[in-house]
């Protein structure tokens, strides 16, 4: 649960990760109790449009229905979008609509209590509920049957009417909502925009965050928050969407059994009068908070989302974001004056936003990025956009567009945004858009909206008649979409069973005359999509020592040149192939994580022995890189959470420095950054690459045969010079001892704990393992951690616990986490030591066991029917050498553990003397106002992390 900003659909690339605002949590939980049965009076739901295969029903309610079946899934998500979001609220209701969304988590008189997260962990259900502006969400992804979709069809139809809003739920998740707040604050980023955004909206409410004011969400009344729900969750002001793998008439049919009861309601929503005038001159405000690096953003006024200017300013977005090929980032980056770049769309149902930002070093001077940044932005008139660049932006759209269709599932989440700004359909005429803007569009667009007048400039610092732009009126979105036929749909693809047995079936392995290995598993996809891993594995402890940041670097310089292409040819071309890729790695090993078409798929594997055999190691792109690098570590080094973590990973670390194991501080990876050479990362490629010990798994639309030829000929002959030996993480055992983490300024706090477990996860106590992490902390919602610390105590928007364990090393670890107000300390030290010891006294039930097997055993299914996941999972297996068959053991164990069993390894793992903890915080600076913080013994530590070059990309893998 979480709020959000409504975001236009567009490829995201490391620009748009570097700013993203994303806050999610996996709601899980127990055993259902039947729901209040509906009305058997007939309703029928009238169709009422068709586009592509998805079709769109009306119930007589007003309740419209957006069917988008795909039967090649193994998933269904059904996801409900109610019309009002943080633009709805009035004088003194901000983050109603936020609150409100925690509190249709709290239940129904038919689902009680803790009922519906228990519900969501036993059915293995990946759920979340966001506030945007203009809308409120909520989905359900789980393993595709009948009885889970009727039970979350019949779930939703209660919640949207019956739910119980309740003076207690709203004094218990209270503090949970403030935590979510001081989350936020621990991000300039997240600040500098939202005070950007407050400063260039003086009316209009999009100007206020979805997570409201504080003194706002502290002092809400119960009944105004009541009518509030009754006013807008209702039939008529929602949509609800059913994509993936399900009956299209059965499950219209339950639509209207459940929700054709409902009646319409009397009531006439409100007018919505507020206009945004145009602004009258650039604007600038200076932010500053406690941060260790430099920020600004530059802002513009843009038109309704809806509005076919939107997509000229999409392409713009690319044109000047783009990393690397963006005019920002040639700029700026290339040029030193900044480290990183990114851009934010908001492409809302009124005149939205749009923004860019750079990020500069706290030793660089922040005038030159300031005036670069608005010089790129304002200068289409002097630079006018060429061919080139709207060719690259279209096909970036083009294969961002394709890439929603090809997942029902996030194309059924993506369709809020659209139902956001007036019509589902929305989401297909933007995408035709793409093919009918032309060059003139976007240079018009660009000069109208990128004036000095319509700028809102924001800084963070660490420590009189201008001409207007003129904003267009909302569209008649009716008749826009009006007989609106869109493309043909997708051809149907056949299902595929993800269970171990038939996983096995369809895979084959081979070895190659070098020793790589390969388990390619061909089955239907839609779109044609296959999925690849290739995993290189290098040296040994002996020839590794001192090369953990050259090796790092080697890895995320691949993509920066090879023979014949430079870093935006490279990316051109990945493009055109209408693939992603991702390389991420050290000194170990390297991991290339891939997808394309069938089509391509000889063509970008050629590419990907190019950049991993001849890469040319740009003297350029090396600098930069190490810039970049070295300005990512600066920012974190405060940051409550990398304390902790690095606090505990050097505690009784008994490796050197130099040794690949070394857990390294922040300061050793900067030094170490700046001590690199080029030399070193050309002599590390050289010395250490090579095929002999890889694994390449593909899995989705291609043919075997000829894949595994095409392998052969393009790796089969590639053998590194230096030896290759896995470098072992035996066991260590650990005391346990306590830090205290002064982090002064940031408003939310961290508790980190762990212990080391001697276990590898092919022993019987693995599965006994996973079944007490889940119950203890591993299933967010309804964990005995999350009960106790968000749901009674309400004093951490997120506690959990987790389980690592490897497969060949015995180095494992148990560990606790929580995030909290610094003030509840000593709350939080007392909730969790007795939750854990309850645990290890008591044991988990025969209840709690049903659940935690039901829920893994779903989740495992879910898993598997991710193809990029899958291939991760086939790699990972050959290099083990394992099958299938160790899931499909795995999944046996957890089916026959006993409670008995699994209370015996709590009590062997999970004593809590053997946990080490860590409290990061700003806890002189809660005592000093007044809040209680307790007492937290212990030595600080000094920070640390690993090196963070490279660029994104690996794929979390299934269990191997």
């Amino acid at each position: 649960m979480g709020h959000s900003c409504a975001a236009h659909i567009l490829p995201v690339g490391d620009s748009m990760r570097r700013i993203a605002l994303h806050l999610s949590l996996l709601a899980t939980l127990a055993c259902p109790p039947a729901l209040a049965q509906p009305s058997a009076a007939p309703v029928q739901a009238t169709q009422v449009a068709s586009v592509e295969g998805i079709t769109e029903h009306r119930l007589p309610n007003g309740l419209r229905i957006v069917l988008a079946p795909d039967a090649a899934k193994a998933t269904t998500t059904v996801n409900i979008t109610y019309l009002v979001g943080s633009r709805h609220e009035n004088y003194g209701e901000t983050g109603m609509a936020h609150l409100l969304e925690h509190l249709l988590f709290k239940g129904t008189p038919s689902l009680p209590g803790k009922t519906i997260p228990a519900e969501f962990a036993r059915r293995g259900m990946s759920v979340n509920g966001t506030t945007a502006q203009d809308r409120t969400n909520y989905f359900e992804t789980f393993t595709a049957s009948d009885d889970n979709l009727d039970w979350a069809l019949r779930m939703e139809a209660d919640r949207m009417v019956n739910s119980v809003i309740a003076r207690a739920d709203l004094d218990s998740e209270m503090t949970v909502v403030r935590n979510e707040m001081e989350m936020g604050e621990n991000s300039p980023g997240r600040m500098l925009m939202q005070q950007t955004m407050a400063a260039a909206y003086r009316w209009h409410n999009y100007g206020k965050a979805p997570i409201g004011a504080r003194s706002d969400v502290e002092r809400v009344s119960i009944d105004n928050l009541r009518a509030f729900y009754r006013r807008y969750y209702q039939p008529d002001n929602a949509v609800l969407v059913v994509a993936g793998k399900f009956d299209p008439a059965a499950t219209l049919a339950r639509i209207a059994r459940y929700f054709g009861p409902i009646p319409r309601p009397q009531r006439v929503l409100p007018p919505e009068p507020t206009v945004e005038p145009p602004q009258e001159g650039a604007r600038e405000l200076v932010v500053m908070r406690p941060g260790d690096t430099h920020l600004v953003v530059a802002q513009y006024h843009v038109s309704p989302g809806a509005h076919p200017d939107t997509t000229a300013l999409s392409l713009l977005t690319i044109i000047l974001g783009d990393t690397p090929g963006g005019r920002l980032y040639k700029a700026l980056v290339e040029r030193g004056q900044a480290s990183s770049i990114g851009s934010a769309f908001y492409a809302m149902k009124d005149p939205g936003a749009l923004l860019f930002m750079a990020q500069v070093s706290k030793d660089q001077p922040l005038a030159p990025a300031r005036a670069g940044l608005i010089t790129q932005i304002e200068g289409f008139a002097e630079a006018p956009v060429t061919e080139a660049e709207l060719e690259r932006a279209r096909v970036r759209m083009r294969n961002a567009y394709e890439q929603y269709m090809n997942d029902p599932g996030s194309l059924g989440i993506a369709l809020s945004e659209a139902i956001a700004k007036g019509d589902w359909r929305l989401f297909f005429v933007a995408r035709d858009r793409i093919e009918t803007t032309t060059l003139a569009d976007v240079q018009r667009v660009a000069q109208n909206y990128f004036q000095a007048s319509n700028r809102t400039v924001g800084l963070f610092l660490p420590a009189d008649q201008p001409p207007r732009a003129q904003m267009p009126a909302a569209p008649d979105i009716a008749a826009m979409v009006s007989g609106y036929q869109g493309r043909p749909a997708l051809p149907t693809v056949a299902p595929f069973d993800p269970s171990p047995a038939n996983i096995e079936a369809h895979t084959t392995r081979q070895t190659l005359a070098n020793g790589m290995q390969l388990a390619l598993l061909p089955k239907p996809a839609r779109g044609e999509v296959v999925h690849g891993v290739l995993v290189l594995r290098m040296g040994d402890a002996q020839s590794l020592q001192g090369l953990t940041t050259v090796g790092a670097l080697t890895a995320a310089m691949l993509r920066r040149g090879s023979a014949g292409m430079d870093r935006q040819q490279i990316a051109d071309r990945i493009e055109a192939l209408r693939a992603r890729v991702g390389i991420s790695g050290g000194s170990e090993q390297v991991t290339v994580s891939f997808e394309t078409r069938r089509a391509h798929l000889p063509e970008l594997l050629a590419l990907l022995r190019g950049l991993l055999r001849a890469p040319t190691f740009p003297e350029a792109e090396f600098e930069t890189l190490r810039q970049t690098s070295i300005a990512e570590l600066e920012s974190v080094q405060r940051e409550p959470g990398v304390l902790a973590a690095n606090a505990l990973g050097r505690h009784g670390d008994p490796y050197p420095l130099g040794d690949p194991r070394h857990a390294r501080t922040i300061a050793e990876n900067i030094a170490d950054l700046r001590s690199a050479t080029l030399a070193q990362v050309r002599d590390f490629h050289a010395r250490f690459y090579g095929t002999s010990h890889a694994q390449l798994s593909l899995v989705g639309d291609f043919d075997g045969a000829a894949a595994a030829a095409n392998a052969a000929a393009l790796f089969g002959d590639w053998t590194a010079p230096q030896p290759y030996a896995r470098v072992e993480r035996p066991f260590v055992p650990i005391p346990a001892a306590e830090f205290t983490l002064p982090t002064p300024g940031k408003a939310n706090a961290v508790y980190l704990a762990s212990a080391p477990i001697d276990l590898t996860n092919d022993a019987p106590d693995y599965a006994l393992m996973m079944i007490a992490n889940r119950v203890l902390g591993g299933a967010s919602l309804r964990s005995r951690l999350a009960d106790r610390l968000r749901q009674r105590e309400g004093v951490s928007y997120g506690a959990s616990s987790w389980v690592q364990v490897g497969a060949l090393d015995r180095a494992g670890r148990f560990g606790l986490r929580a995030q909290y107000a610094p003030q509840s300390l000593a709350l939080v030290q007392r909730a969790v030591g007795e939750e854990l010891e309850r645990l290890v006294r008591d044991g988990i039930t025969e209840q709690e066991l049903t659940e935690a097997v039901s829920g893994l055993l779903q989740q495992g299914m879910v898993s598997r029917s991710n193809d990029a996941a899958l291939a991760g999972a086939l790699a990972s297996q050959l290099y083990l050498g394992r099958t299938m068959a160790f899931t499909a053991e795995l999944d046996q164990r957890l089916r026959d553990a006993t409670t008995a069993a699994v209370n015996a390894a709590i009590r062997r793992y999970m004593q809590p003397d053997m946990l080490s903890r860590a409290y990061a915080g700003d806890f002189a600076g809660a005592a000093a106002q007044g809040g209680a913080t307790g007492q937290a013994a212990g030595t600080p530590a000094s920070t640390a992390t690993g090196p963070t070059v490279g660029e994104a990309g690996e794929t979390p893998p299934a269990r191997p």
